[in-house]
């Protein structure tokens, strides 16, 4: 059983951290870019296609990290562990600081400041990068772990 929860831990992790890092790779560099319009209308549009996917992503990697650390045992069992911590802190994070400052940003009327905006948007890209980075570090974490 610990094989098809690494393989499930793998699978959704990989597609999870390939997924916000193509995010900060491709689209957080044009969206600094962008005056406010254009980035208010690209940000809406890949949060519509993104917004379902990368979370359901997140919850199976995490209840599968999880699952596997239950099955497994010494140092891959502390690699997992520490890889679900991580996934976790992820997922509060973004539910607590990033989807609130995307709520923010795709509602707000056009007679806002734009200093406010733009001070929205760099909060959510640097928020943004920092997942980026750490779902990339928990998944090496998670393989790491599913090869001991």
């Amino acid at each position: 059983m610990k094989d098809w929860w690494a393989m499930a831990m793998l699978f959704s992790g990989g597609l999870f951290a390939g997924g916000v890092v193509s995010i900060g790779w491709e689209r957080v560099p044009a969206w600094k870019r962008a005056d406010l319009a254009d980035f208010r209308a690209g940000f809406a549009y890949t949060l519509r296609r993104v917004d379902r996917l990368q979370p359901a992503l997140l919850t199976v990697c995490l209840v599968s990290t999880i699952a596997f650390a239950v099955s497994t045992g010494s140092v891959a069992r502390a690699l997992a562990i520490l890889a679900a911590g991580g996934f976790l802190v992820i997922l509060v994070g973004s539910v607590a600081w990033l989807v609130p400052i995307q709520r923010r940003l795709v509602a707000v009327g056009s007679g806002e400041p734009s200093a406010y905006l733009d001070g929205l948007r760099a909060r959510w890209l640097r928020g943004h990068l920092i997942r980026a980075a750490g779902a990339l570090a928990l998944f090496v974490l998670a393989v790491v772990a599913a090869s001991r």
